[in-house]
C-alpha cells in the first residue's frame, strides 16, 4: 500500500499530537467564536426585518424579480430540489443514518444526530412562532400549508442534515486524502445552496429568511459539537495526569 494511502491528512496528525486539554480548549474557543458571530448575524437580520429597513425592500424586489422571470422548467426543477431539503426528506435521512449508526454502535455520532436534528427542528419552530414574519405574497402557488417565513426551515434543516451527513461519511468511511474530504464537504455545500436558492426561486421565502436559516443552522451545529466535544473528552482528561 502506498504511503499516501495509509498516512492521515496533516491536520489530523497535528491534532493527534495535541494534549487533550489543549485540544479541548481550542475547540471550545472556536465554538464560542462561531456561536458569537452567527448569533450577531442572526440578530442583525432580525433587527432589519423588524425595522423594515433596506434589507426588507431588497427582499421584496428580489421576490418580484423571480415571480416575473420564473419559467415552467425552472419551477419544476426547483420544486424537486426543494423537496430534497424538505422536513420529510430530512426526517427520512435522520432515521436511515441513525439506524445505520445504531447497528455500527456509533453512540457519539448518534448523539450528534439527535441533538442537531431534534434541537434544530424545535429551534426553527420556536423562532418562527416568536418572529411571525408573513410569507411572500406569491408563496401560495407552491406552499401547501400555512407557516411563518423567518427563518427558512428548509435552509436550516438542509444545512444541518447535509453537514451532518458529510461529517458522518468522513468519520465512518476511511477517507485517505484532504482532496476527498474537500469533495465531500463541497457536495454538501452545493446541495445546501441549491435548496436555499430553490426556496427563493419559488417565492416561498425571502433571501433574508434563507440567510437566517443558514445562520441559525451553523449556530446550532456549533453549540452541539462544542458540547459533544466537552462531554466526549471528559474521560480522556480524567486519565491525563495534571502537570
Amino acid at each position: 500500500m502506498a504511503l499516501a494511502e495509509r498516512t492521515p491528512p496533516l491536520w489530523r496528525r497535528l491534532i493527534a499530537r495535541l494534549d487533550p486539554r489543549a485540544y479541548l480548549t481550542i475547540h471550545i474557543v472556536i465554538g464560542l467564536v462561531v456561536c458569537l458571530l452567527t448569533a450577531w448575524l442572526f440578530a442583525a437580520l432580525l433587527d432589519s426585518v423588524r425595522e423594515h429597513d433596506v434589507l426588507v425592500r431588497r427582499d421584496q424586489a428580489l421576490a418580484d424579480w423571480f415571480h416575473l422571470n420564473g419559467t415552467p422548467l425552472g419551477y419544476r426543477l426547483n420544486v424537486i430540489i426543494s423537496l430534497i431539503g424538505s422536513p420529510i426528506a430530512m426526517a427520512a435521512l435522520f432515521a436511515v443514518v441513525v439506524l445505520y449508526l445504531w447497528r455500527k454502535k456509533q453512540r457519539t455520532l448518534i448523539a450528534a444526530w439527535v441533538l442537531s436534528y431534534v434541537g434544530g427542528t424545535i429551534l426553527d419552530g420556536v423562532m418562527k412562532e416568536v418572529i411571525r414574519r408573513p410569507r411572500p405574497e406569491y408563496a401560495t402557488r407552491f406552499l401547501h400549508f400555512n407557516s411563518w417565513s423567518f427563518p427558512s426551515g428548509h435552509s436550516m434543516g438542509s444545512l444541518i442534515g447535509f453537514a451532518m451527513l458529510a461529517y458522518t461519511i468522513i468519520q465512518i468511511v476511511p477517507v485517505k486524502s484532504l482532496a476527498a474530504e474537500t469533495g465531500i464537504w463541497a457536495g454538501a455545500f452545493i446541495m445546501v445552496a441549491l435548496v436555499g436558492y430553490s426556496r427563493i426561486y419559488l417565492s416561498v421565502h425571502y433571501l433574508s429568511d434563507v440567510i437566517a436559516g443558514y445562520t441559525l443552522g451553523v449556530l446550532w451545529l456549533a453549540v452541539c459539537f462544542t458540547g459533544l466535544q466537552m462531554v466526549s473528552r471528559r474521560a480522556e482528561l480524567r486519565r491525563t495526569p495534571s502537570t
